[in-house]
């Protein structure tokens, strides 16, 4: 489905692949670890469309189990709609109020994620994902106009394989969410040199045609081509 539309929007505009918004439940759950989130972004930063980062998932704030009749917060929105978490202040620093005023709660659990505590974790989500928008935009092979192939892509398997390029710029993006080792056999030979960009270098085996792709679980890379 997605290579047909991608294929009929070519020259016409650019196809956006939403992973938050108030209409869906956040990217953080409770069965989700902040690898998990980094796999997620990485997917959304590297695949031909517009990215976007619904306030809040750059730290992983949670989804609560709130419902309620408000204007605007019915059925899951209310969840995901709770004020920003800025810091370990009152309201988290969203508002001086009384916790009572504000029109949604915030986020009562004593981990609760927060921007300040963030800002000086170079391990940080936030600070995984400034590095991720400084690649988007400083990678020809990212821009939302550059080529997109699928390397290995089969249902219900991983890892993902795709390549991004644009005139001479090649990136190799593979992700692997799954909680176990996953193989990928493609044909042709990635034996070019490359530089490992973001996560780690998985295992690469080349044979007379074909390349192997050993990645470990829940991990994530993305590869620059290197012209020689």
């Amino acid at each position: 489905m997605y290579l047909d539309q991608y294929e009929k929007t070519q020259g016409k505009g650019y196809i956006s692949l939403p992973v938050g918004n108030h209409d869906l439940i956040r990217i953080m759950n409770a069965e989700r670890d902040q690898r998990d989130l980094e796999i997620i972004q990485i997917f959304a930063f590297t695949m031909p469309n517009i990215p976007f980062i619904y306030y809040g998932d750059e730290i992983g704030m949670r989804q609560l189990p709130i419902r309620t009749g408000k204007e605007g917060a019915y059925g899951t929105r209310a969840g995901a709609r709770t004020p920003m978490q800025w810091n370990k202040k009152k309201n988290l620093g969203f508002s001086k109020t009384k916790p009572e005023k504000l029109y949604l709660p915030v986020d009562q659990s004593e981990n609760a994620p927060n921007v300040m505590e963030q800002e000086n974790d170079n391990n940080s989500l936030l600070n995984f994902t400034r590095r991720l928008i400084k690649l988007h935009k400083a990678e020809p092979a990212l821009a939302n106009y550059a080529s997109f192939t699928p390397v290995y892509a089969v249902k219900n398997k991983y890892p993902f394989v795709y390549m991004r390029s644009n005139n001479q710029d090649k990136i190799v993006v593979i992700l692997n969410p799954a909680n176990k080792t996953s193989t990928a056999l493609i044909d042709g030979l990635l034996n070019e040199p490359f530089e490992v960009l973001f996560g780690t270098k998985p295992v690469i085996t080349t044979s007379v045609n074909n390349t192997t792709i050993t990645c470990e679980p829940k991990s994530y890379t993305i590869l620059k081509i290197k012209n020689l």
